[in-house]
């Protein structure tokens, strides 16, 4: 491994020894080898070295730290620590294809450096990782082409794990804190972030597989209070982009788009996982749309009828579910 490796992988873990395990393995796989792999320990009940893990590969180096810095804490100290030209994120229960880095690799090549690498990715609850056809897939991008597709859901893309240049991302600040819990909707404002951006590269591939298991924060909590601050947060960080000259003339649609599909719709979801809601949360909830909504113009009529039509929704289910319980 050179000093300057070309890619560098931080990769959180807490834990999971088995699952990351896997996920360092679909690491070493990887069909380009000039990378550093970098595991942020979290768990200071139980110290990690590449011997007890069974790992002999000098590309690969633990840290353990002395207090828990939580996720977001855990991130920005591997982006610090790093030392290649590029940087991106896996965390201890996703997999890479054989060819991620490759891919990325060519992008750079085809197109020239770049600020950011996106991919598709698959998700379920097993994968076997297999190489991928991606060649034909790659493609550069302006920020606000990307961006639309990404708020409309017509492309996916996971913020955190997009490749980017390491002093573009340390000039944004890294991965930021959003909200009061466990920071959900950090990840998606680094793609609104790259959609500032003149170009970057998206590979229509599936070179990442996102693991959904009842471990999976981001799968299973319930939540509501972090998704609401982390909501609140994304939101005000968000529309200050959306104002930016290469994006202003998108901005209502942009937040349309944030609101309705990223934050109302998944709310919902996450209502429908067991909980008990706090008295006054959807009053809360209220309000933050009511805010937000002021700045929607002709869009504030199509985010009522989401709202409705989810509330309907919700109230269907909340019946059938109280059926079912006394069936």
């Amino acid at each position: 491994m050179s000093d300057t490796p070309y890619f560098s992988i931080g990769v959180t873990t807490f834990k999971r020894r088995e699952l990351l395990l896997e996920t360092l393995s679909s690491i070493l796989a990887q069909t380009f080898a000039d990378f550093e792999v970098i595991v942020g320990n979290d768990n200071t009940a139980e110290s990690l070295t590449v011997e007890t893990l069974g790992i002999d590969d000098r590309r690969v180096q633990i840290v353990n730290h002395a207090v828990n810095l939580g996720e977001i804490g855990n991130m920005n100290e591997l982006l610090a620590q790093s030392r290649g030209s590029y940087f991106t994120w896996l965390a201890d229960d996703d997999l890479y294809t054989p060819d991620f880095l490759q891919a990325v690799r060519d992008a750079h090549e085809r197109y020239g450096s770049v600020n950011c690498v996106f991919t598709n990715y698959e998700s379920g609850a097993t994968c076997e990782p297999v190489r991928v056809a991606y060649t034909d897939s790659i493609r550069r991008i302006s920020g606000r082409d990307f961006l639309r597709a990404y708020l409309g859901r017509k492309l996916k893309a996971i913020g955190c794990y997009g490749v980017f240049d390491l002093r573009y991302l340390r000039g944004i600040g890294g991965i930021e804190q959003l909200g009061s819990g466990f920071s959900p909707y950090s990840d998606n404002l680094l793609v609104i972030k790259a959609g500032a951006l003149e170009g970057l590269c998206y590979i229509d591939a599936p070179l990442i597989f996102f693991r959904t298991h009842p471990g999976s924060i981001s799968y299973s909590s319930p939540d509501l209070d972090a998704y609401l601050t982390a909501q609140e947060d994304l939101c005000a960080r968000a529309l200050e982009i959306f104002k930016t000259p290469l994006l202003q003339h998108d901005m209502h649609h942009n937040l349309y788009q944030l609101l309705s599909h990223w934050c109302l719709t998944f709310m919902f979801h996450v209502l429908r996982r067991p909980q008990k809601v706090r008295s006054g949360y959807l009053r809360d909830y209220g309000r933050f749309l009511y805010e937000y909504s002021g700045a929607l113009g002709a869009y504030r009529i199509g985010l009522a009828a989401v709202t409705v039509r989810l509330l309907v929704s919700h109230w269907l289910f909340c019946l059938m579910r109280g059926r079912a319980g006394t069936a």
